[in-house]
């Protein structure tokens, strides 16, 4: 006989336990309600945006941008895309803030979610963003576009220990002379930004290693949208929507990012002009000194790092 869904037996079988940690921690503990997020982690000025658009304007997608800006101390760097204001005073980001302090009594820009604190409440505190980003939505899936390695290595490392967030990590990377000539126009040192760019691709590389976990080519998105979302989407069990190719119809909720989100044109376009921009010897700089991720080989860059550039750290 079917137990009646009010009997003691029944509530007892939906364990009190659950019911105890979640007094007791604040943290929502049924698994059946985990949140999707696909996570961007790349080098800055790689396309993250781009994939961003293309993804989120899926009906069933949303595109949160990049939520670590959310505890950024500067209101300018915590606008969402939506009405260009600050969280607190967007009715999506309002909403969402209401909930997460109901969750775990904090705003948010007082959440954890790079570096620092215990992983406790680093998890809770994800789970309740992400959570409260789903519901107030509707969306299957959350597009987290921070960037950050450390951020993702963090959340891989909760993950694992049981949480209300199921991560779908994609590793963006843009080829060598784009993301250089692009370090060049920000004042950044060629050597210098290939020492980033190679460190980071290992560092990357090794951290997703033994995690279902995607790469996406800069170039091949670009040139090749609809091939490369097909690719996408069929890793994401998600089919892929015509809608997806125009993105400027729908809303965005981006926190942060680039000013793209804001154009009025969703022509895709291939950015190639480091080949006019970059002089021979440059190249022939940016050729060498990234040639172990060329090579794919750790070992090639061990070897050649302290010819490169030494003790500087990647942007993460």
């Amino acid at each position: 006989m079917r137990a009646d869904g009010n009997s003691l037996g029944s509530i007892l079988g939906r364990s009190p336990v659950r019911r105890l940690l979640r007094i007791m921690t604040g943290r929502f503990v049924n698994k059946t309600t985990k949140a999707r997020v696909l996570y961007i982690t790349s080098r800055g000025h790689s396309g993250s945006t781009l994939l961003s658009l293309l993804v989120s304007s899926h009906s069933q997608v949303v595109s949160a941008g990049e939520l670590k800006m959310l505890s950024n101390p500067d209101p300018q760097r915590r606008l969402c895309s939506c009405h260009r204001q600050v969280p607190s005073e967007c009715p999506f980001w309002g909403v969402v803030e209401q909930r997460v302090k109901d969750r775990v009594g904090c705003s948010l820009d007082q959440l954890l979610l790079v570096d620092g604190g215990d992983d406790d409440t680093f998890l809770r505190h994800n789970e309740a963003l992400f959570l409260a980003i789903a519901e107030v939505s509707g969306s299957a899936l959350i597009v987290d576009s921070s960037k950050s390695l450390l951020r993702l290595s963090r959340l891989l490392m909760v993950e694992a220990h049981g949480a209300a967030f199921v991560l779908h990590p994609v590793h963006l990377h843009r080829g060598p002379f784009g993301s250089m000539n692009s370090a060049r126009k920000r004042g950044e040192a060629l050597r210098q930004a290939a020492y980033n760019y190679t460190r980071l691709f290992f560092l990357t590389r090794e951290r997703l290693r033994g995690v279902r976990a995607l790469r996406v080519y800069y170039e091949r998105l670009a040139a090749s949208p609809r091939e490369e979302m097909a690719r996408v989407m069929d890793w994401l069990n998600l089919p892929l929507e015509e809608g997806q190719f125009q993105w400027r119809d729908g809303v965005r909720r981006d926190i942060h990012g680039n000013d793209m989100r804001f154009g009025s044109s969703d022509q895709i376009r291939l950015d190639q002009s480091w080949r006019q921009q970059l002089a021979w010897s440059q190249k022939l700089g940016v050729l060498i000194w990234t040639l172990p991720v060329r090579l794919r080989s750790a070992w090639l860059f061990r070897r050649l790092r302290l010819w490169i550039k030494p003790g500087v750290r990647p942007f993460l």
